[in-house]
C-alpha cells in the first residue's frame, strides 16, 4: 500500500506539479502551535524505550543536541519553502461536511494519516534492510513522523472541507479576532499557559504527564496498541479528532460568536488529553519502529544541515519534586462522582436547586454531575496545585481511627490542609452566597464544585487511609488479571466490574438501584441518620471516622501486595462501596439545601 507513497522523502518534479495543483486550492492548516508539537514530542521521549532513544538521538540533527521536541516544528517552519511546498496537504484531512466520521484519503494517500503511514514505512524499512538506509532521509522521515502524529490529534486538522477546517469561520477570542482553527491550533494553549501554568510550558508539560500516570493510566495500554499489532494506525487517530471536532470544536462556535470562559475552560482538558495521546503514540510508533538496536550501529545518516533550532523552554525541577511528592489520590472515580452528584442534585429543595443552577456554567445546562469531577482534572494545574493535599487523609498506620487535629494537615503540616478541612472551608464559603457577587473574596461557583467532589472523596474509605502506603496506592495488586493498586480498587474497579457484571455498563441503572436502596429498600431506615448533623463543620469528621473504620475492616483486610483481588473481594465489597456512594449524594443535598435554604441559622450551628 506504500508503493505510491515511496518517493515522498525525495520529491520529483512530476509529483510536485501534480500536488501543487491541489496546494493551491488548500487552506493554512498548521497542526498545533508551536507549543502543541513541543509539548507532544517531549511527552513522548519520556515514554521511549532505551533503543528507541538511542535510535532517535542518533537521528537528529545536531543541531537538536538529543531533544526531539525542540524540532518537532520543523515541518510548519519549512512548508513554505519552494522546496517543501509538496508537503502542505500532508497536515490534515478534509472530511465531508457535517458528517462527523473519517474514512482514509484517497488520490495518493495525500493527506495526514497517508503522511503517518508512509514516514513510519521509511523509518521501518530502512531500519529492518541495510539496503533501503540510502534510499531515504531518515532524519526527515523522523521530524515529519513526529509532527504529523501530532497533526492528526488536533481535531480540527480532521475538519470539514467547506470552512476548511475551521479556517474560514471567523470568530474572537475574548477580545481578539481569529478563527476557529487558530484557536484550536494556539489560542486555547495560549490562555492555559497564561491563565493556569504562569506561561511556562515545561508545568504544563508536568501536568499533561501527572496525568497520564495517575488518572489515565488505565487508558494507556489502549492509546498504545494498534490491531493486528500493526506498527502505525493513523485511522482511528483521525476518527477521533472529527468526532471531537464535531463534538466540541464547531459546538456553539458560529461565525462572529465570541468565544470566552464557557468555551475555554470546557475545551481545554479535550486539548490537553490530545496532547497526551499524540505523546504516547508517537511513543509507541518509535518503540516498534526501534524495537532492536542491532541494525543502528551501521546506519549512515543524512541530515538536512537546513534546521533552525528552536530554544527549548527551561525545566522547573521545583515542579518536577512535587510531583514526586504529590500522593495519587483522586476520591471516587468519574462514574462514582457523577452518581454521587446526580443522587445529591435529585434530592435538592427547590432554593438549593435555584442556586446550583445559578452558580453553574452555562454550557453544563443546570448539570452538576458534568463537573464533578472537575477538582481532580484541574489539580495538576499550577494554580491549583495547592489543593492536592484536599482529596484525601493520611492517618496513622493501624490506628483506625481518624483526630482533626491530628490528620488533617498536608506534608508540610499546613493544618486544616486535607478534605475535611476542604468540607468545612468550601462550606463556610457558600455561606456568604446570599450576600450576592459583590463580596469578591470567594468564587462561589468553585466553591460548589470542590464541595461537591470532596464530598464524594470523604466517603471513599480508602480516602482516609494509612500515611505509608498513601491510602492503599502503594499497595499493587492484581485485580482478577490485571496489574492495579488497592486504592484504584477502591476509587474504580469495583464500580467498573459491577457495571459490567449486573448493570450492561449503564451508569443511570446502576444509580437507579442506589437510589431505590435509599428510597424504599435495604438503606431507606438509615437516611435520617445519614442527615444527622448538628454541628455543621463538624459533620466532615464522622465521615472521615466512619471511612477510616471501613478501611480498615473492609479495605485493607487480608490485602497485602502481590495478592490478586477477585469474586469473593469484590462480591463482599461492592455493597460497602454502593452505600457509600448513597451516603456521599445524601450528605451533600442535606448540606447544601441547609446552606441555601437558611444561612444564618446554618452558620450559628457551628
Amino acid at each position: 500500500m506504500f508503493d505510491h507513497l515511496a518517493d515522498m522523502g525525495r520529491p520529483q518534479l512530476w509529483w510536485v506539479g501534480r500536488v501543487l495543483v491541489i496546494f493551491l486550492l488548500v487552506h493554512g492548516i498548521l497542526g498545533w502551535g508551536k507549543e502543541g508539537h513541543y509539548a507532544t514530542c517531549k511527552i513522548a521521549e519520556g515514554f521511549l524505550t532505551e533503543d528507541a532513544l538511542e535510535a532517535v538521538k542518533q537521528l537528529l540533527p545536531d543541531s537538536a543536541e538529543g531533544d526531539l521536541a525542540s524540532v518537532c516544528s520543523w515541518p510548519d517552519e519549512i512548508r513554505y519553502n519552494y522546496h517543501w511546498r509538496w508537503t502542505s496537504v500532508l497536515h490534515y484531512v478534509d472530511t465531508p461536511d457535517f458528517k462527523c466520521n473519517y474514512e482514509y484519503c484517497s488520490a495518493f494517500g495525500l493527506c495526514v494519516t497517508g503522511a503517518i503511514y508512509n514516514y513510519t514505512m521509511q523509518l521501518t524499512s530502512a531500519y529492518q534492510d541495510s539496503n533501503s538506509l540510502l534510499k531515504y532521509n531518515l532524519t526527515e522521515a523522523l521530524m515529519f513522523l513526529s509532527h504529523f502524529v501530532g497533526d492528526v490529534h488536533q481535531p480540527l486538522h480532521v475538519g470539514f472541507t467547506g470552512d476548511y477546517g475551521g479556517n474560514t469561520i471567523i470568530v474572537r477570542w475574548f477580545r481578539r479576532k481569529t478563527n476557529l482553527h487558530h484557536v484550536w491550533d494556539d489560542m486555547i494553549i495560549d490562555s492555559a499557559l497564561k491563565t493556569f501554568y504562569g506561561s511556562d510550558l515545561m508545568a504544563m508539560i508536568e501536568a499533561i504527564r501527572g496525568n497520564i500516570t495517575d488518572d489515565w493510566s488505565h487508558d494507556v495500554s489502549s492509546w498504545e496498541n494498534c490491531r493486528n499489532n500493526s506498527v502505525v494506525c493513523p485511522n482511528p487517530y483521525a476518527s477521533e479528532s472529527i468526532s471531537l471536532a464535531c463534538k466540541y470544536a464547531y459546538r456553539n462556535a458560529t461565525p462572529g460568536s465570541t468565544l470566552e470562559d464557557d468555551y475555554f475552560l470546557s475545551r481545554l482538558p479535550v486539548v490537553e488529553k490530545r496532547l497526551a495521546q499524540g505523546g504516547i503514540r508517537l511513543a509507541a510508533i518509535l518503540n516498534r519502529v526501534f524495537a532492536s538496536q542491532s541494525n543502528l550501529s551501521s546506519m549512515r545518516l543524512i541530515n538536512c544541515g537546513c534546521l533552525r533550532r528552536m530554544s527549548p523552554f527551561l525545566f522547573v525541577l521545583l515542579v518536577g519534586l512535587l510531583f514526586i511528592w504529590v500522593p495519587l489520590a483522586h476520591g471516587w472515580s468519574k462514574e462514582g462522582h457523577v452518581m454521587t452528584c446526580r443522587i445529591a442534585q435529585n434530592l435538592l429543595e427547590p432554593e438549593a436547586a435555584h442556586a446550583v443552577q445559578n452558580l453553574l456554567p452555562q454550557y453544563v445546562n443546570g448539570d452538576l454531575s458534568a463537573l464533578c469531577v472537575w477538582p481532580d482534572q484541574i489539580r495538576h494545574w499550577q494554580k491549583y496545585r495547592w489543593t492536592s493535599s484536599l482529596h484525601f487523609i493520611d492517618t496513622p498506620d493501624e490506628a483506625c481511627s481518624f483526630d482533626y487535629t491530628r490528620d488533617c494537615h498536608d506534608s508540610h503540616n499546613t493544618e486544616d490542609m486535607c478534605v475535611a478541612g476542604a468540607i468545612k472551608n468550601f462550606t463556610s464559603q457558600l455561606l456568604h452566597y446570599s450576600e450576592g457577587t459583590g463580596d469578591r473574596r470567594y468564587n462561589m461557583t468553585e466553591a460548589l464544585l470542590f464541595l461537591s467532589h470532596f464530598m464524594g472523596d470523604i466517603h471513599q474509605p480508602m480516602h482516609v487511609g494509612f500515611t505509608s502506603d498513601e491510602g492503599g496506592n502503594t499497595i499493587s495488586l492484581r485485580w482478577f488479571r490485571h496489574k492495579s493498586n488497592l486504592h484504584h480498587v477502591w476509587d474504580r474497579e469495583i464500580i467498573l466490574t459491577a457495571l459490567a457484571d449486573y448493570y450492561r455498563e449503564d451508569l443511570n441503572l446502576l444509580q437507579q438501584d442506589i437510589e431505590g436502596n435509599f428510597t424504599d429498600g435495604i438503606w431507606s431506615d438509615d437516611v435520617l441518620s445519614w442527615k444527622q448533623c448538628d454541628h455543621i463543620l463538624s459533620c466532615p469528621n464522622k465521615y472521615a471516622a466512619e471511612s477510616i473504620n471501613l478501611a480498615c475492616k473492609w479495605g485493607y483486610k487480608g490485602v497485602k501486595s502481590g495478592d490478586t483481588l477477585s469474586d469473593d473481594y469484590f462480591d463482599s465489597r461492592m455493597g460497602i462501596v454502593m452505600k457509600r456512594v448513597a451516603q456521599g449524594g445524601v450528605r451533600l443535598a442535606m448540606l447544601l439545601n441547609r446552606i441555601f435554604r437558611d444561612p444564618q441559622e446554618f452558620a450559628t450551628s457551628t
